[in-house]
């Protein structure tokens, strides 16, 4: 009797399959599909031969129980909408049982994550605040990142797209300067009559939090208008997620939504950042803000265990878009792991670090222990002329951001959190000592530099 299989034992299942019954060259070129409910099918390369095929479609329809299709599991390139499938733009390459698989993914809920992350945003510079878990001071830091630039003379808006626990509003405005409405108005009105730049006026609210001639605007989640009808917010909140279909059939999904106004608000000439709040978790909606708008990305975390096993689930997954394509892709450069509420103790902020190293080698998603092994030296290399112009070539490559953990210390004076009411928590000499390494890697953007 055939053992139960699960949805983590399937894949495994049929590469094995296809290995026994054709060969491991039949992978190449081939495509496995997963449709929405978990069910797989195979879709041939061109050297398949059609006996090939059905032999390994009775093999898989035995071995892989309910994700079997019902009527067919292999299918050659000549059968209808199988060039679709072989030339999906967004099949990824994984690794099954140690051989590349090229995997098309369907899902109802959570495509967005398949999606190739976008290329840097153009000025002005873009930053989001990203956590799995609340409590762990994202959106703090944020604040204290707004009023930090805003010294500097810059304008800054922030965006709060954690719609499930909404805090930029309460923290950054008052009842006087609430707008009337908030993201999650946007993406339901949006689906409808659609939004014009008086609607999108009626989004931002200036924060009298700024100081030096800066400037801080927000987009709250929620507005004055669901403030004033609080039994509608949940009402509102269950339809922000869906999907805006156009009269032409075109569909805008919550990323496409969520990039499309942020875009028509973080004009240059406007705004020199954005700071992006991001729903806590591994929500479908936050891939949106971590691999939707071409920002600079913060991942929060404390020194538990269960962060770096719910980043591992993030990390992988990130680890099969690089794969993607050719090479490194440039927006894992943009990923920066933040030990949040990190003890003053050196070594413990270390341990931290090394967890988080051991946890990214994991995960395959970046090269790890890339320092120069000892190797002989040739005789007389030591006569070898050191000439200037080969330092830059000697100096080795720096470590990917995702490798260098930045620190946020604990600090009793950041617990609750209120600058309305403290607005001394927004004193250069009170949060520097506390915040001042995620600070020095905000202004170490690049198109941040290019602001006045």
């Amino acid at each position: 009797m055939t053992s139960q299989v699960f949805f983590d034992d399937s894949l495994p299942l049929l590469v094995g399959s296809v290995v026994d019954e054709i060969g491991a060259p039949a992978l190449t070129g081939s495509v496995v599909l997963r449709d929405t409910s978990g069910r797989l099918s195979f879709f041939c390369n061109a050297s398949t031969a059609p006996a090939e095929a059905a032999r390994l479609d009775v093999r898989l329809r035995n071995v892989l129980g309910p994700y079997a299709p019902a009527e067919q599991s292999v299918f050659l390139p000549d059968a209808l909408g199988a060039q679709a499938i072989l030339g999906d733009p967004l099949a990824l390459p994984i690794q099954v049982s140690g051989v590349t698989v090229m995997l098309v993914d369907r899902r109802l809920v959570g495509a967005d994550w398949l999606r190739p992350p976008a290329i840097e945003a153009s000025p002005p510079a873009r930053f989001v605040f990203a956590s799995l878990k609340g409590g762990v001071g994202r959106s703090t830091a944020l604040c204290v990142a707004a009023a930090h630039l805003a010294t500097r003379g810059l304008r800054v808006l922030t965006v709060d797209l954690d719609f499930e626990a909404p805090g930029l509003g309460a923290l950054l405005l008052d009842d006087q300067t609430l707008p009337q409405f908030g993201v999650v108005d946007a993406l339901v009105e949006n689906g409808l009559g659609g939004i014009d730049s008086t609607f999108i006026a009626d989004l931002v609210g200036p924060s009298s939090l700024a100081t030096s001639g800066g400037r801080i605007d927000v987009i709250p989640a929620l507005g004055l208008r669901s403030r004033r009808n609080p039994a509608d917010a949940l009402a509102k909140l269950a339809r922000a997620y869906a999907e805006d279909i156009a009269p032409d059939g075109s569909i805008a999904t919550v990323l496409d939504q969520v990039r499309s106004l942020v875009d028509s608000v973080a004009v240059r000439d406007r705004y020199d950042a954005v700071l992006v709040d991001a729903r806590a978790g591994l929500h479908e909606s936050s891939a949106s803000a971590i691999i939707g708008l071409g920002a600079e990305v913060f991942l929060f975390g404390r020194d538990e265990t269960q962060t770096f096993q719910g980043y591992s689930f993030l990390l992988a997954h990130l680890a099969r878009l690089a794969r993607r394509g050719n090479g490194t892709p440039e927006w894992l450069e943009r990923l920066t792991p933040v030990h949040a509420l990190a003890p003053a103790d050196a070594a413990a902020r270390e341990t931290f670090a090394q967890r988080w190293e051991v946890m990214i080698s994991e995960t395959g998603i970046v090269p790890t222990g890339t320092a120069p092994t000892d190797v002989p030296l040739p005789d007389g290399f030591h006569d070898v002329p050191w000439r200037d112009d080969d330092a830059e070539d000697a100096i080795p490559p720096e470590e990917p951001s995702l490798l260098r953990p930045v620190a946020i210390l604990r600090s009793a004076e950041y617990d609750g959190f209120d600058p309305l009411r403290r607005r001394d928590l927004l004193s250069g000499a009170l949060y520097q000592s506390v915040f001042g390494a995620l600070l020095e890697r905000v202004e170490m953007t690049d198109a941040l530099e290019e602001g006045p």
